[in-house]
C-alpha cells in the first residue's frame, strides 16, 4: 500500500501482470491415435474461490498468514488495474491482533483493525507447514526492522523488467519452461537482494521474513516478487514465481463490491 499518489507511476510499472497461461498436456487413452489434449489454465483475476468469498473473522487468523489488500486510493486503484489482480499490498499476520508491513513510511507493526480500516478488501492466504517456532521469527524478523526505509529503490530498477517478463507469457513458455524464463529474465535484469537488506517495499518484505524464519515461500528472490505474485501463489493458481508449497485460502477478512473492489 503507498499512500503517497505522487510515488504513484514508480509502482505501476512493477505490478504489470497480466493473465498467463500455462497449458496442461493430457494423451489421450492408449487405444485411440496419439492425439494430445491441450487444457489452457490463466492466472485467476479475483481474489475470491469459486466465484465466492469465506468470510472469516480475526479469531480464525493464524500467526504467520499472509494478509494481501487494496485501499481505496488512487494509487491502489492503478495497481489492480494494471496487475489484473485484485491486490495491491501485502503484509503478514503476527498474532494478538498484529500485523507487520513495509509501507510509504518504512517498516511498522501496526493492529489488525488498523490495516483493515485502510483497506476495502482483504484476503487471508496461509503457509500450512509454518510451525509455531518459524511463526515466532516473523515477530521477531518484525520488529528487528521496524523502522527500515521503503525500498524505492528496488521499484525503480525493477520497473524494465515488469515489462520484458510478458515475453515470458508468449504460448512458447509455460510450466517449467516459462518460470525458468521469468527467474532469467530477473536475474539478469534486476540481479539478486543485496545480502544486508535495509529497505523492503510490501511484499519483498513477506518474502524476506518468511526465508528469515526458515519456511521460504519460493527460491525465486524478493526483490522479483509482488503483491500479485504471491496471490498467484494460491492453491490451484497458476504461480509466476514457484511457490515451495501453494498457499492455501483462509477466507476474506473484508470484501468490498463494485466488482469487488476490481477484480477483487
Amino acid at each position: 500500500m503507498i499512500y503517497s499518489i505522487r510515488k504513484a507511476l514508480l509502482f505501476v510499472p512493477f505490478f504489470l501482470s497480466g493473465c498467463s497461461s500455462q497449458p496442461n498436456i493430457a494423451e489421450q487413452e492408449q487405444l485411440q491415435p496419439p492425439v494430445s489434449k491441450t487444457t489452457l489454465h490463466m492466472q485467476r483475476l479475483s481474489t475470491l474461490e469459486d466465484k465466492d468469498a469465506v468470510t472469516i473473522n480475526a479469531a480464525q487468523l493464524q500467526p504467520g498468514d499472509i494478509l494481501l489488500s487494496s485501499s481505496t486510493g488512487v494509487t491502489s486503484l492503478g495497481i489492480r488495474l494494471f496487475s489484473m489482480t485484485g491486490v495491491s499490498h501485502a503484509s503478514v499476520y503476527l498474532g494478538n491482533g498484529e500485523v507487520a508491513e513495509a509501507v510509504g513510511d518504512g517498516v511498522q507493526i501496526v493492529s489488525l483493525e488498523d490495516a483493515l480500516t485502510h483497506s476495502n478488501s482483504m484476503v487471508s492466504l496461509r503457509n500450512q507447514k509454518l510451525t509455531e517456532l518459524q511463526a515466532a521469527k516473523l515477530r521477531i524478523f518484525s520488529q528487528n526492522n521496524q523502522g527500515r526505509k521503503y525500498n524505492y529503490k528496488g521499484i525503480i530498477i525493477i520497473a524494465p523488467y515488469t515489462l520484458t517478463r510478458r515475453v515470458c507469457d508468449l504460448p512458447l513458455f509455460f510450466g517449467k519452461g516459462r518460470s525458468t524464463c521469468i527467474d532469467t529474465l530477473a536475474t539478469i535484469q534486476i540481479g539478486n537482494t543485496p545480502e544486508i537488506q535495509k529497505t523492503f517495499f510490501c511484499s519483498q518484505f513477506v518474502i524476506e521474513a518468511f526465508n528469515f524464519a526458515g519456511s521460504p515461500l519460493t527460491a525465486s528472490d524478493a526483490l522479483w516478487v509482488s503483491p500479485a505474485d504471491l496471490l498467484h501463489m494460491r492453491e490451484g493458481d497458476v504461480s509466476s514465481f514457484v511457490p515451495v508449497q501453494p498457499l492455501h485460502y483462509v477466507g476474506h477478512l473484508k470484501k468490498w463490491n463494485l466488482y469487488n473492489a476490481v477484480f477483487g
